[in-house]
């Protein structure tokens, strides 16, 4: 089993079991059950090992029931997410699937997509735009973005080309990143769709990639070099893009937005890929814009509630998760709630139409675009 190789973080938090982890886990706060912990995981990891918990489809729905946020990867010195996901394969090899999960990464395999859309379509954001094929420096615009914000897309596109980047773009041939498959647990057809990524990026030369999408970044720099020595360019998030080309004093913005904003960080671009003050140094270069945090923010920022599956394996949780979050960002007095992920942007639009709330909704590239 996947689980085998993390006996020693297991059996560490079996003998520990301090349950740092449940302070403000996403699920834990709104279930109350220990089962819904990272603590309350690892007890079931071990029976797992042990064989005094057998395999079910009970099981599978309360190991489902997790966002992969990372906050108990912050709170504790384990491999707290790993476990998760690898909990999450050993119960797929066993045959027990979420019905849910099996659905979207069906349509990933068959579509290229979690949505089932056709793939002429992942590209038609882009029309218009300069792309340069000749460039080593490659645009990865995920599956999110395209499909569901296609619009704030080309506007964090158009920015990057403003500040004069020469950018490539695979369009129609660009293919999912994986990183559902990973974080739902199908690690053998994730494998499988990484190495088809990786000949791609080989045969093209790409040096350097871009992405403005959190999860294809963590899962690019992370995952992809883990699996394969042979991949070895540069990956870069948006944000550190444009925040070091600011503080090398390359970048100036000169239209002013007057607005109050508070910045939401995303778990896979905070508390996984600590990019943390990017964001921020380029919102407080932007004239007329004011910052205000969150209580929980940088390390300690809420989840949106929609990452790790769980928006397709229990919708009514992820939005009672993200109501929270939107509650923290009214209580700043901010006018706006800006953040860089099209999955967080999604589900705080679907939550703030269901509360009537008055925050606008920001992509952090569309107010770098109107700032230019």
């Amino acid at each position: 089993m996947y689980i085998d190789d993390l006996k020693e973080n297991i059996y560490t938090c079996n003998r520990t079991r301090c349950g740092f982890c449940r302070e403000n886990c996403p699920v834990y706060s709104e279930l109350r059950y220990e089962a819904f912990s990272c603590r309350g995981k690892m007890l079931i990891a071990r029976g797992l090992i042990e064989g005094s918990i057998k395999p079910n489809n009970d099981l599978i729905e309360c190991i489902s029931l997790c966002t992969t946020c990372g906050y108990c990867l912050y709170r504790c010195a384990l491999n707290n997410v790993d476990l998760i996901e690898s909990l999450r394969a050993d119960l797929i090899n066993m045959g027990f699937e979420n019905k849910y999960h099996r659905i979207t990464v069906k349509n990933i395999i068959e579509y290229n997509n979690p949505f089932k859309e056709s793939n002429e379509n992942r590209s038609k954001w882009s029309e218009g735009l300069p792309v340069s094929k000749t460039s080593n420096t490659l645009f990865f615009a995920g599956c999110v973005y395209p499909y569901l914000q296609p619009d704030r897309l080309r506007k964090i596109y158009s920015s990057l080309i403003k500040i004069g980047l020469k950018l490539n773009y695979l369009g129609e041939n660009e293919v999912c990143c994986g990183a559902l498959l990973s974080t739902t647990g199908y690690l053998e057809k994730f494998h499988t769709l990484s190495q088809k990524n990786i000949e791609y990026f080989n045969e093209n030369k790409i040096e350097k990639i871009i992405t403005p999408c959190p999860g294809c970044y963590k899962t690019l720099k992370n995952k992809y070099s883990k699996l394969d020595t042979n991949f070895n360019p540069t990956i870069l998030h948006y944000t550190e893009v444009l925040a070091e080309l600011l503080e090398k004093r390359k970048v100036n913005f000169q239209n002013e937005i007057k607005l109050k904003v508070t910045w939401h960080d995303p778990c896979d671009l905070g508390r996984h890929m600590r990019i943390l003050e990017p964001p921020r140094i380029i919102l407080s270069s932007i004239p007329g814009i004011q910052l205000l945090e969150m209580q929980n923010n940088k390390y300690e920022s809420s989840c949106c509630g929609a990452g790790g599956g769980m928006l397709s394996a229990n919708a009514d949780l992820s939005m009672d998760i993200a109501s929270k979050r939107l509650e923290a960002a009214e209580a700043t007095g901010a006018e706006a709630l800006v953040t860089m992920c099209p999955t967080c942007e999604s589900t705080f639009e679907r939550v703030i139409r269901y509360t009537n709330s008055k925050l606008k909704l920001f992509d952090l590239g569309e107010l770098v675009f109107r700032a230019l």
